[in-house]
């Protein structure tokens, strides 16, 4: 798992998954994903290049949301795949945090 952060728009950073967010991958990711909460209150997830995303990558997600959320912020997951998409669906995260097609749905969502 890859994990590159960026900042499209001032005050928002996005974290750019890359690999499958399975246990490993999330093991990979978590510490770098975590620290790239912290600077900027309102985050967006690219799930772009996500093939998979298992139980601990949801809470990972789910953990990372609370976290913008305890910051007065907000978090936007981008991009995912089908069957992200699906996985992110039946779980239900996609009630708790947006899901965007692209880029700049997800700058708009702020």
């Amino acid at each position: 798992m890859k994990v590159s952060v960026d900042q499209p728009k001032a005050n928002i950073n996005r974290i750019v998954l890359d690999g499958r967010l399975d246990v490993a991958g999330t093991q990979a990711a978590e510490a770098e994903f975590n620290a790239a909460l912290t600077p900027a209150t309102n985050v967006v997830v690219d799930l772009s290049r996500v093939p998979f995303i298992a139980s601990l990558g949801i809470r990972l997600l789910v953990a990372g949301a609370q976290t913008c959320s305890k910051l007065g912020g907000k978090m936007v997951l981008m991009g995912p795949d089908e069957l992200s998409r699906r996985i992110l669906k039946t779980t239900g995260i996609d009630q708790l945090v947006h899901v965007a097609n692209d880029l700049d749905e997800a700058l708009s969502s702020f």
